[in-house]
């Protein structure tokens, strides 16, 4: 299903790309020239991936294509990861298509990866999870390009689960808000996010699924633990809520809050601070 999504995505970006046609291309390439072109990537340390997806995408274009690595491998400068033979106007049209969606999604996988293993060597426990700040009509790519470099997507959609946000308590109100998502189907978990420690008291009554502990301080969790903890042995309760931590959390801070014993860890830089990995096809001539 994704892969259809994603040669989707391809096929209207490259739509865009061409216009009324690729005139460089036209004019010097002649129809029956054929070539064989190497994607290689130019950094090190980085996660390949979308391969599968551009693989698909490129047979459709009636090229061969064979990839040297798969999604999710850890590769080195200059390191080969898939090439293309056939029409050499067909590989010229669809260069930067191909290039710029390996390049972006790539990068997401890289900067998760770094993460997820930064993280590993003081917590081993806790999931580094994305968020839903990503680009229009890229969400489903973006975050499986977060689970190649070893991250959790979170919930693709709004319909995934209920999750309870600030606007929708300053709109009806904590009690409300549960009172009425309590009438939902068992099958959806209740997430819900708070501020401080008042909020984090009150909403700890309704049991929730998952609490967020939005834009807290690191030297604020240990307290806000602590009260999660005595709630749940003061009331006896068989089970405590999943604890996630976000806001703002970084590259540079996210070790502040690893160090705690709480189960999730959500960056929305996974994705829209990444940085674009650095690729380039080579191209060589079958014949003219």
């Amino acid at each position: 299903m994704i892969t259809d999504y994603a040669k989707k995505i391809l096929n209207e970006t490259l739509s865009y790309d061409v216009g009324f046609g690729d005139l460089t291309t036209e004019l010097i390439i002649p129809d029956s020239h054929t070539s064989k072109g190497i994607i290689k990537v130019k950094e090190n340390g980085v996660v390949a991936c979308g391969l599968n997806f551009v693989v698909e995408y490129i047979k459709e274009h009636n090229l061969k294509v064979k990839t040297f690595v798969n999604d999710g491998a850890v590769v080195s400068e200059n390191t080969n990861i898939l090439e293309i033979e056939g029409n050499t106007k067909k590989i010229l049209t669809i260069e930067r298509t191909i290039l710029n969606f390996l390049m972006h999604l790539s990068g997401i996988a890289t900067k998760t990866h770094n993460v997820v293993e930064m993280v590993k060597k003081v917590n081993n426990n806790v999931k580094i999870a994305c968020t839903r700040k990503t680009l229009p009509m890229l969400s489903p790519l973006e975050k499986y390009a977060v689970f190649v470099g070893g991250g959790d997507t979170h919930r693709f959609r709004l319909d995934d689960m209920v999750m309870i946000k600030d606007n929708h308590i300053e709109a009806v109100g904590i009690e409300n808000c549960f009172k009425i998502v309590k009438k939902l189907s068992f099958s959806k978990k209740i997430e819900i996010e708070v501020d401080n420690i008042e909020q984090l008291k009150e909403v700890l009554q309704y049991k929730p699924d998952i609490v967020l502990l939005d834009n807290f301080k690191p030297e604020d969790i240990g307290g806000a633990l602590e009260i999660i903890e005595e709630n749940y042995n003061k009331n006896k309760y068989t089970y405590k809520p999943l604890i996630e931590v976000s806001g703002g959390i970084n590259d540079k801070t996210v070790l502040n809050y690893a160090k705690y014993p709480i189960d999730i860890i959500s960056m929305g830089c996974l994705i829209h601070s990444a940085i674009a990995v650095d690729m380039g096809l080579d191209l060589n001539k079958i014949n003219d």
